[in-house]
């Protein structure tokens, strides 16, 4: 079926609402002409010129090829409310996951909505607001990667870091848009904790979440960082040399209380994946931004 684009559609509003006696033959507006066939080129061709009536012409035409009306175009909505509309349902501003999250409860004394802390749920922003008060909530540790999500159970978390709620950041099929909209939403009703890998792009990943208070890094970094070190097979430095672009953002952010962990990480250029962390059981405690 043909279709016009949402830039084409933008232009083909501007024009309606102005009224514009012509406009320049750009690559969009020749397609344009060529799918609704309305107004006339100029001798030179390098201008489509419109006469009054043309401008209905070109609300009707839209109309019956994508079913949008140039008077009340409007992209902000979701896919399924477009598709009420249109045969082009990804003209759609919001996309599925923008208002979607993955999470799951970790630290309950009984679990909650009788899930376990294997069991993880897909739900709207809205509806993990109303968890986070019925539940009462403690915190909401943000994960980085999928699979330490699914076994977070197994991460030696403070004993005293009770009622999480856990979220996954978000990659490939489950997007960080919706967990954005979510941590704008909680942003200082509710702790927020990030539990990302201890290199420069984990370390920016913490510092860039809307929200955050804390981040979660290995007790040996604060107490025994020699020791750390010296476990076999933790640490990838080539890992860490392609991350040359987050330590630079890193030089300069303004870091506070985890600026210790930033020039630690550069001086002995660390990449420890969570993955790394949990595999060699290690003690995680939470460090405050401020």
């Amino acid at each position: 079926m043909a279709r016009l684009g949402q830039q084409q559609l933008q232009l083909l509003e501007s024009a309606f609402i102005k009224r514009a006696p012509k406009v320049k033959l750009t690559a969009n507006w020749r397609a344009i002409y060529r799918e609704l066939e309305v107004g006339e080129l100029d001798e030179s061709e390098k201008h489509l010129c419109f006469a009054p009536r043309d401008f209905e012409l070109l609300r009707q035409g839209v109309l019956a090829l994508m079913g949008l009306d140039l008077r009340e175009l409007d992209f902000n909505v979701d896919r399924m409310t477009m598709s009420a509309k249109s045969h082009d349902e990804k003209l759609a501003n919001i996309r599925p996951e923008a208002e979607y999250l993955l999470l799951k409860f970790l630290g309950f004394t009984s679990p909650p909505l009788a899930i376990s802390a294997l069991t993880s749920l897909r739900v709207p922003i809205d509806e993990a607001q109303d968890y986070c008060r019925t539940l009462k909530v403690s915190a909401i540790l943000v994960v980085e990667n999928l699979d330490v999500f699914d076994v977070i159970q197994q991460a030696r978390l403070p004993a005293d870091l009770t009622n999480l709620m856990v979220v996954y950041r978000g990659s490939g099929h489950h997007s960080p848009i919706g967990v954005q909209h979510f941590l704008q939403v909680m942003a200082g009703k509710t702790p927020i904790i990030a539990f990302t890998d201890f290199d420069p792009a984990g370390l920016q990943i913490a510092h860039t979440l809307t929200g955050v208070t804390h981040c979660v890094v290995p007790q040996l970094a604060l107490s025994a960082p020699a020791q750390l070190l010296a476990i076999a097979q933790i640490n990838s430095s080539s890992d860490f040399d392609k991350q040359a672009k987050q330590a630079k953002y890193l030089q300069h952010a303004d870091l506070h209380n985890w600026q210790k962990f930033a020039c630690w990480i550069s001086q002995h250029r660390l990449s420890i994946k969570q993955q790394h962390l949990l595999a060699h059981e290690l003690e995680l405690v939470l460090v405050p931004y401020i």
